[in-house]
């Protein structure tokens, strides 16, 4: 018990960290009335509402293409408009009456039980049954996406959506209700209610442990700014702000360390940096938000940034506070980005206007990945723009985006992945296009050749050994392949992703026509391929052993069994052959 207790003093002290450090004054003075006022603060009360409704225009019918946005000083600090999109159209033709019923979730955090939220509903300028949604080779028919800045139509006067939270019934409906609402309506279908600081995890996992600081002694070590030297990272280490990695520096991190990320906080490897991570299946090493247990969601930090010089299909910027350029033709072809036995999560979030990163942004880089988890990730969970990796074992775990994103010229081996989307309830707002695979070959503006672009050569890894699991979001495809991706995909399993295509192109504009080989897949049934596989199956049930508490949100008392059934081993042996996942990964959703 007393253990127990210090140790969860040791996360209380690195949250505490996390505030006291900012704007750290010149002079010394006694901060204690400082210290005891920021911990009364970690003490105030939080709640956090799920809300999944429906949406219906002034004709009664589910609005397929609409947003809902949620507005007022009644969200908690932090939080301007919350908002999300309406399930959509899946083809050319009106879906039938029942098929679609304009579905949105939205995650919100309050700091009392009762009070008052707009309610602002529109729908698509440009939305028609043709263009709502995918973007995306849907049998015939092209499906054109729908960016957020196209949803003006005006639906109805605002309404006011009233919230009167009842601890002791925290999935009863009757504690939302909107009133005020002209030329539309919604029902509420669930509402979920997680109060700050409960954690009911059962039977946590090693990784889970490490990740939630069970495992640390002492204070954190605070990095902030810019880092020139070689660095040996163990223990607690708190991130603060945009921390850079400056050329000529290596930042090692040993096995059992925690790395935790304020809100807002982010770390760059500069060119010619690197990092060296390599933890243990007994002593993983994670890299996680520095909220309060119980109180982490997707996007609170900015993740992982690695900039290196092995090229890309073109020159440019990366996103962040301070976008720093990669790409373009080949440099010093030298490995800077070594990890295995990682967990990263709760990352993804918008660290300067429009730019979301991810919880692995990757540019140009020569990476070696092994054992590595992305976990609950408000973006992509791994991104690649250019470079090459040795890739293998790589798990994508609850993300809001795309679970692996390749784009402009990566090349490599990827083998043993497995993509696991979470359902709604859990949190956290879905992309419009939360696909398992997105892979783009190159970039628009280096014409309609592959050979003509910066390293002359389009997006070509070599793919074995995949799992891709959908919870029916909308707009979600197994996988996306497009602007002349020309890898080969070889054993690979698609269930549970809401789009019709499991496997879809788009090769229009100046973008090359993909030359993707695919073998040996299995997809569900009643799903389409834009791209005929060589050997194929479908299937009707989950490809997996078991997914574990996934429908609790990963709280439960078991963790998923990735293992492919034995009727889809040998040809279609998907991402796990064996539990290679076993025990350092984590699975809890907040």
């Amino acid at each position: 018990m007393k253990n127990s207790f210090k140790k969860s003093l040791v996360f209380l002290s690195i949250i505490l960290m996390g505030f006291t450090m900012m704007n750290c004054p010149g002079k010394k003075k006694d901060d204690t009335a400082m210290l005891l006022g920021l911990a009364a603060l970690l003490n105030q009360p939080e709640y956090t509402v799920v809300l999944t409704g429906t949406l219906r225009g002034a004709d009664t019918l589910p609005m397929k293409d609409g947003k809902v946005t949620l507005s007022g000083s009644f969200l908690s600090s932090g939080q301007s408009t919350i908002a999300d999109f309406t399930t959509c159209a899946t083809s050319g033709a009106p879906p039938a009456n029942g098929t679609v019923d304009g579905e949105f979730t939205v995650l919100f955090k309050v700091s009392s039980l009762s009070g008052e939220l707009t309610f602002t509903p529109n729908d698509a300028a440009s939305a028609s049954n043709a263009n709502a949604c995918s973007g995306a080779v849907v049998g015939t028919t092209y499906i054109l996406d729908l960016p957020a800045s196209d949803y003006t139509n005006v639906t109805g006067a605002p309404g006011i959506l009233s919230v009167n939270l009842n601890l002791d019934d925290r999935t009863n409906t009757n504690q939302i209700s909107l009133s005020g609402n002209t030329g539309y309506s919604i029902t509420v279908k669930a509402v979920k209610v997680f109060v700050k600081g409960e954690y009911p995890i059962v039977n946590p996992t090693v990784g889970e442990n490490v990740c939630d600081g069970r495992r640390l002694a002492g204070g954190p070590v605070i990095k902030s700014g810019s880092i020139s030297g070689s660095e040996t990272w163990s223990g607690g280490i708190l991130l603060q702000g945009t921390v850079t990695v400056e050329s000529g520096a290596t930042i090692t991190v040993t096995p059992g360390t925690a790395v935790f990320g304020q809100r807002g906080s982010s770390i760059f490897f500069k060119q010619g940096s690197k990092l060296v991570s390599n933890g243990t299946a007994a002593d993983p090493i994670c890299w996680s938000s520095a909220a309060a247990l119980g109180s982490r969601f997707p996007g609170d930090w900015g993740g992982i940034v690695v900039i290196g010089t092995s090229g890309a299909s073109r020159a440019s910027n990366t996103e962040g506070t301070t976008p720093t350029g990669y790409g373009g033709p080949k440099g010093t072809d030298v490995e800077n980005l070594n990890m295995s036995y990682n967990i990263v999560e709760f990352a993804g979030n918008e660290v300067a206007p429009g730019d979301e990163l991810n919880n692995m942004s990757i540019y140009a880089s020569k990476s070696v990945l092994s054992f590595v988890q992305v976990h609950r990730g408000l973006d992509d969970g791994f991104e690649a723009w250019g470079g090459s990796g040795t890739w293998s074992n790589l798990l994508a775990t609850g993300g809001l985006d795309d679970d692996f994103d390749l784009d402009e010229g990566f090349s490599g081996t990827m083998t043993n992945l497995i993509g696991h989307k979470y359902p709604s309830s859990c949190g956290g707002s879905f992309s419009t296009d939360p696909h398992g695979f997105e892979m783009d070959g190159t970039d628009v503006s280096t014409g309609a050749s592959c050979a003509s672009n910066a390293i002359g050569t389009c997006t070509n890894p070599t793919i074995t050994n995949v799992t891709l699991l959908g919870a029916g979001i909308s707009g979600g495809q197994g996988m996306r392949l497009r602007e002349g991706f020309a890898g080969t995909i070889n054993r690979a399993i698609i269930f549970g992703f809401a789009d019709a295509a499991a496997v879809s192109t788009s090769t229009s504009g100046t973008y090359p026509a993909i030359t993707a080989t695919i073998s040996n897949l299995a997809y569900q049934t009643g799903k389409t391929t834009a791209i005929t596989p060589t050997g194929s199956t479908t299937i009707s049930a989950t490809p997996i052993n078991s997914d574990g508490s996934t429908a609790e949100c990963g709280f439960g008392d078991s963790k998923p069994d990735y293992r492919t059934i034995s009727s889809l081993s040998g040809t279609y042996v998907g991402g796990a052959s064996t539990e290679w996942y076993k025990d350092w990964t984590v699975y809890r959703a907040r």
